[in-house]
């Protein structure tokens, strides 16, 4: 396990601390991922999707996150959600962030 995912595992157990879950907890689920052979960083991401079905709390990912998971290219990600914005927008499924520091 890298720095960085230690450092993520870190970030999602003080996320969802409030629910009971420790450091000790994110890094058995993210073994258990990569036991059944699913990379480090989309062990991760489920893990953090997981966790948020599960407790109800909102999670946001990227684009790059779900071409990381999915495997297409963060194009084809981009291509997807602009075909289907509003259907998405209107269930919940993306939103948009609307920042100075984000353009």
């Amino acid at each position: 396990m890298t720095k960085e995912i230690k450092k993520q595992l870190q970030i999602v157990a003080k996320r969802y601390a409030k629910h009971g879950v420790t450091l000790s907890d994110c890094i058995t689920l993210y073994n258990d991922g990569i036991n059944h052979g699913i990379d480090g960083k989309s062990a991760v991401i489920g893990l953090r999707l997981s966790l948020s079905r599960y407790f109800g709390e909102s999670e946001y990912f990227t684009a790059e996150d779900v071409a990381t998971v999915t495997g297409e290219t963060v194009e084809q990600v981009n291509k997807r959600i602009k075909e289907n914005k509003d259907e998405l927008m209107k269930n919940g499924h993306i939103v948009e962030v609307s920042s100075p520091f984000f353009q």
